[in-house]
């Protein structure tokens, strides 16, 4: 790596607003107004990656509805550990690995976004 240019290895959501579109009632969880004063992300930050990061912080600190902790829990958690293993293969410069890491997350997103939509009081859009 050159000390001026350097190779980073990354991951981005390229469009934002399509997480909203695939995801609609994930996304109203992860990223509604809620009580507790938390800062809101603006729209176009509002990426795959993200969703995630705040399913599992709303999960984890308890302010997912009852339900959706309930039913979703499991589906968050294997997202989150997709996202962390994302991470670590990106860290590695292991494309290929973070690449395959990104389908499952996505995978384990379309699950959940199915189950959601089961929900006695769904989140999100009809």
């Amino acid at each position: 790596m050159g000390r001026t240019l350097q190779i980073r290895v990354s991951a981005s959501t390229f469009d934002p607003v399509e997480v909203e579109r695939r995801w609609p009632r994930l996304s109203a969880l992860a990223f509604s107004p809620v009580a507790v004063k938390i800062p809101a992300l603006p729209p176009e930050t509002r990426g795959v990656q993200e969703l995630v990061v705040h399913l599992a912080d709303r999960l984890e600190i308890g302010m997912l509805p009852d339900e959706a902790a309930r039913e979703l829990a499991d589906g968050i958690r294997k997202a989150a550990s997709s996202r962390a293993r994302l991470e670590a293969e990106l860290a590695e410069w292991n494309a290929k690995a973070a690449n395959a890491a990104t389908d499952e997350i996505e995978d384990a997103l379309d699950e959940l976004e199915a189950q959601a939509k089961k929900l006695k009081d769904q989140p999100g859009p009809d």
